[in-house]
């Protein structure tokens, strides 16, 4: 789970403008999510919202797997900007739990982040990056988890004209 509580004010506060905007209520989000997961690469995070806005990513793999999963098909949560503000709203259409090795081309490019080389070799590089001492060792074996998503609404500001954003 994300160390940003979704009770935050200004994500309950995000959750309200989104709701009124979408015409319903959205349910509280059952996470928080961050592109660049402690990244120190703030334009990657922004890039990667922005794709997921203009629907060229509509996929993440996530690796460690939470346990429990607090979230599942048809959950909302919140993605945060580079700056740690609430930049969109996303729901998750599915969940697959598989080996790194056997993480389909398909889903890979769904990332939006490059073709399946790409995919693969950044995947390794970044989760090789994030192991902690003593703990589990990132590879072709480990478990990940593929989540397919869709961008509900994202702030104005990140939707302008032309850009196709909910």
């Amino acid at each position: 789970m994300s160390a940003t509580s979704p009770s935050r004010p200004d994500i309950v506060a995000f959750m309200s403008l989104a709701s009124s905007a979408l015409g319903h209520p959205l349910p509280p989000p059952k996470d928080i999510f961050d592109f660049a997961h402690g990244s120190d690469r703030p334009d990657l995070t922004d890039l990667f919202l922005q794709n997921a806005i203009l629907g060229i990513k509509s996929a993440t793999t996530s690796w460690p797997i939470p346990d429990p999963l607090h979230w599942g098909v048809g959950d909302y949560s919140v993605i945060l900007d580079s700056k740690g503000a609430p930049a969109a709203v996303m729901r998750t259409l599915s969940l697959v739990r598989c080996r790194f090795r056997d993480v389909e081309e398909e889903f890979a490019l769904a990332e939006g982040e490059g073709d399946y080389e790409e995919y693969r070799e950044g995947h390794l590089r970044y989760y090789r990056s994030q192991e902690k001492e003593g703990g589990e060792r990132f590879g072709e074996e480990s478990w990940v988890l593929c989540e397919r998503f869709e961008v509900v609404y994202a702030r104005e500001d990140l939707r302008g004209e032309g850009k196709g954003g909910p």
